[in-house]
């Protein structure tokens, strides 16, 4: 599981994506919201969290073993 905080002052946009491109989680978040993304469905394989807000991107690589 993933737990996620928006600390910035905005909304923004969460996206759960595979290697094909594939968008397997998404949500929008509002300013001080906290989420929390099961992984325990995904195939073994890396994915790419995005975070965006108007201002500001955010990605991160995660390997689901």
């Amino acid at each position: 599981m993933i737990n996620i905080k928006n600390k910035e002052p905005e909304e923004c946009t969460l996206m759960l994506v595979d290697l094909n491109g594939r968008v397997h989680y998404e949500a929008v978040m509002q300013p001080n919201d906290n989420l929390n993304i099961e992984l325990k469905n995904l195939l073994t394989g890396i994915y790419t969290l995005i975070f965006q807000t108007e201002n500001t991107s955010f990605v991160q690589q995660i390997l689901k073993y």
